[in-house]
């Protein structure tokens, strides 16, 4: 099946983007085909979108454990987890979420105390 691929250059991405779009029905693929033209070029760009629109809400206590629980990966960026950590606080509801203050020291403290003291500064 690879040489298949390979021989005719068809990107198993695009295959299984368009398979996966074939797969919507009813208000999803009605949301699908309402996103902008060409804004949609990968499944890495299709699926935080999806995720956001249809991933069923998580309850209070679960999003504040995985709040809690927040670790910055041993070999992801600075940005990266900024972003991982941003999502998940903004998903905390209003009422419980933590004032910003908080949530920053909260986010340096999840890294080595030298670069922690880099970003404090």
């Amino acid at each position: 099946m690879a040489d298949y691929f390979e021989i005719y250059e068809i990107d198993v991405d695009d295959v299984q983007m368009r398979i996966f779009i074939q797969s919507l029905t009813g208000e999803v693929r009605t949301w699908f085909r309402g996103l902008a033209t060409n804004s949609i070029d990968n499944l890495a760009t299709l699926y935080q979108p999806f995720l956001n629109r249809w991933e069923k809400k998580k309850y209070p206590l679960h999003i504040l454990s995985k709040y809690e629980n927040l670790r910055r990966g041993p070999q992801e960026t600075v940005q990266d987890y900024y972003t991982r950590f941003y999502s998940v606080y903004k998903a905390i509801p209003q009422n419980l979420r933590p004032p910003p203050s908080l949530a920053l020291i909260k986010f340096l403290d999840r890294f080595d105390s030298d670069m922690a003291f880099q970003l404090r500064e």
